[in-house]
């Protein structure tokens, strides 16, 4: 039924002179029809005014409503409130959700760099960048303004939502020549206190090719050094093999530990740039460590810190001292760490028994960044090169893709 046919029906309808068909009909449509509602209530509102008119007049034997209409005024009495109550019910849904998401955000978001939100993902960014090798999860530098309900940069958001719920997704980042790729997402979503951490690797894996030895523990015999020497040489056959139109990311043992600054004097003569390094941290030749004669790889125990961290560049970017800068820049990461242990420990993807960042910050702190392995980037050809330096051995060739070393004058991203 449409408006129209209502119009030619309202009066009989009122009168009780409709079919049972048409009368359920009009009150189907009545309930989809705040207009024909609407018309409804003022001819029955005039009605009542008439009627009590004709009261005055009348005494109670000569006045009585019949039957149908007793009902008919019940019937739109019932539909009115019916209407009133759902009108309540969303005003006061869309007022409890406004008020959640301002709670919400102010819970997650008090007390800035102490905000439950911002804690947390910079607690993932550095447990990321520090074990996994040449990897990297861009964030936002700051704390958020307390009345955020939602922000983007990159390939990475935030999302707060009413009822204390906060929902992250942070890009994971790689370098391989110049430019810098997304392998996957980590997924933060914060229930009040409790975090649930959920890693999302494009092509479901992540490919974890890149791989350390610490000079202890090649001392230890129980290491194969004929296996480790033939694995050797099939990665610079690899480079060998591999066209001149490519770039690739190599990670390399050293037979010793250095300075950050004896390790990029190393490297100066090479078209070759570093991207992370691997740190001691007195575990790496514990005889009691599990892993002793496994590589040191993402899930097996390595620490390091990148070349160039986001944060360490946006809070040291005046500082010339580049040794300085990284030691100082991982010790306060690492204080930081300490302090949020128990989210470092839901971020971190090893056994979390091999953490231990008391004892990792401990030994950095009193012998400083030891250096005794690298990632480093660039043409798979000058990478080849470095076989020659009697200092670096034990390669694990990373990812390998097309020729990008070069700036390029312009370029951009759409979304």
């Amino acid at each position: 039924m449409n408006c129209d046919e209502f119009e030619k029906l309202k009066v009989r309808y009122l009168e009780g002179n409709v079919s049972s068909a048409e009368e359920k009909a009009i009150e189907a449509h009545l309930e989809v029809c705040p207009h024909c509602r609407e018309t409804l209530d003022k001819i029955m509102s005039e009605s009542s005014k008439q009627a009590k008119l004709d009261l005055s007049t009348l005494d109670d034997s000569t006045y009585k409503l019949d039957e149908d209409q007793q009902k008919k005024i019940l019937r739109h009495a019932k539909y009115k409130n019916r209407f009133n109550i759902a009108l309540f019910l969303l005003a006061l849904f869309i007022l409890v959700n406004i008020a959640g998401g301002i709670l919400s955000s102010l819970y997650f978001n008090w007390g800035g760099e102490a905000g439950r939100l911002y804690k947390a993902q910079k607690t993932a960014a550095l447990i990321t960048e520090f074990t996994f090798p040449n990897v990297t999860v861009p964030t936002h530098f700051d704390p958020f303004p307390l009345l955020l309900s939602g922000a983007g940069w990159g390939h990475s958001s935030i999302n707060i939502k009413p009822y204390f719920v906060a929902n992250g997704k942070y890009a994971i980042q790689k370098r391989v020549g110049k430019d810098e790729f997304v392998i996957g997402h980590l997924d933060i979503n914060q229930f009040f206190s409790s975090m649930d951490v959920n890693w999302q690797w494009k092509e479901n894996s992540f490919k974890d090719y890149l791989y350390f030895y610490h000079p202890e523990q090649l001392n230890d015999p129980a290491n194969n050094d004929t296996g480790i020497a033939n694995s050797s040489d099939q990665i610079w056959e690899a480079l060998d093999t591999l066209p001149e139109g490519t770039v690739a990311e190599l990670s390399l043992s050293l037979t010793g530990t250095f300075s950050i600054d004896e390790v990029k004097k190393l490297f100066a003569d090479y078209d070759v740039d570093i991207t992370w390094y691997a740190v001691s941290t007195g575990i790496e030749g514990n005889p009691y460590c599990p892993d002793r004669q496994a590589p040191l790889s993402a899930f097996h125990g390595v620490w390091g810190v990148p070349e160039l961290p986001r944060h360490m560049l946006r809070s040291n970017s005046t500082i010339s001292d580049e040794h300085s800068v990284h030691e100082t820049y991982l010790l306060e990461s690492m204080e930081f760490l300490i302090q949020n242990e128990a989210i470092a420990r839901k971020v971190y993807r090893g056994s979390s028994e091999n953490l231990q960042l008391a004892t990792r910050y401990d030994y950095i702190k009193t012998h400083g960044i030891e250096v005794y392995g690298v990632v480093v980037t660039g043409p798979t050809k000058e990478l080849l090169k470095l076989k020659d330096l009697d200092l670096v051995h034990l390669p694990g060739l990373g990812e390998v893709r097309l020729w990008n070393w070069f700036t390029r004058n312009y370029q951009g991203q759409m979304y």
